[in-house]
Parts: C-alpha cells; structure tokens; sequence
C-alpha cells in the first residue's frame, strides 16, 4: 500500500497475462483457516502477496513471510509460468 492509503495495482509487478495463472495459484494456495484465506481483492498487488509467500514456504502462522521466502516464492512463481508458456503451442519464452 502507498503512503497515502491507495492500494497498489497488481500491473506495477506483474505482467497483464500474468493474472490468470496467478488467481490459480491464489485459489489452490489458500487454506482452510480463516487466516490462511487471502483477504486481498483482486487486481491488488496485495493479493499476490501471500501466494508468493506460500510459494516461497511460508506456511501462514509464525509472522510474516520475511524477504528470502518472497524472493523464492516470486522465482517459483516464474518457474511455474515459463512451464505454462511449454505448454501453449508457440509459446514464447
């Protein structure tokens, strides 16, 4: 979130064909507790957060994600979305 209270667009990190498979993520990385459910709206910055998080290993409880877990939850993520291009006929990589 800004300074200023306005929440940050999910395009200021991430790419506009980036979107679907990261909702997927969202949908199969939320748990079952209330506190494991990703509060964030969709198309918020926010809302990619957590499933970078738990990409990264972070389970949901004992704080918060610190930045290493971030970093190798955002290069899962990658990983993930270089193998989705593999699998759309003349996918650019």
């Amino acid at each position: 979130m800004h300074r200023s209270g306005a929440a940050e667009a999910l395009s200021d990190a991430f790419e506009p064909e980036d979107v679907p498979l990261l909702e997927a993520c969202c949908a199969q990385l939320e748990g079952k507790t209330e506190r494991q459910k990703n509060p964030h709206p969709k198309g918020s910055l926010a809302r990619a957060d957590p499933s970078c998080a738990r990409l990264g290993g972070w389970t949901g409880y004992y704080g918060k994600p610190g930045p290493i877990v971030m970093l190798e939850g955002w290069l899962e993520f990658q990983a993930m979305k270089r193998g989705a291009k593999l699998m759309i006929p003349g996918g650019d990589l």
